[in-house]
């Protein structure tokens, strides 16, 4: 099931299975594709709590809050993946998109 992830990191025959952040950040790539943004983000969360260093946690957990129009979050959650990766072009690229349409944004609200 989707909602499901086992809660040890190992197999039932004991052997070492992915990193539980790397599963979540993997599952919220997969939901950002899918199109369900918001378990999306919340996978990226849960990730990038577990493990602060994870840059796609980061950067997927961004593209969601994006895709839901939560531009000031995203550009927060992206700028934190920029700083760790600052030649990672995706994610520079992403955080003017994000810049961009925040701009818009309140250009729109005050007319």
């Amino acid at each position: 099931k989707p909602d499901e992830l086992p809660d040890s990191q190992e197999s039932s025959s004991g052997k070492s299975l992915f990193p539980r952040d790397v599963t979540l950040s993997n599952r919220a790539a997969c939901f950002l594709k899918m199109g369900d943004h918001e378990r999306a983000a919340e996978d990226a969360k849960k990730a990038s709590s577990i493990n602060p260093d994870n840059v796609k946690a980061h950067f997927r957990h961004g593209l969601a809050l994006h895709a839901m129009k939560q531009y000031d979050k995203a550009i927060e959650v992206l700028a934190k993946a920029h700083k760790m990766e600052p030649k990672n072009r995706q994610i520079k690229e992403a955080l003017q998109f994000a810049e961009v349409r925040l701009t818009q944004e309140m250009r729109k609200r005050m007319e």
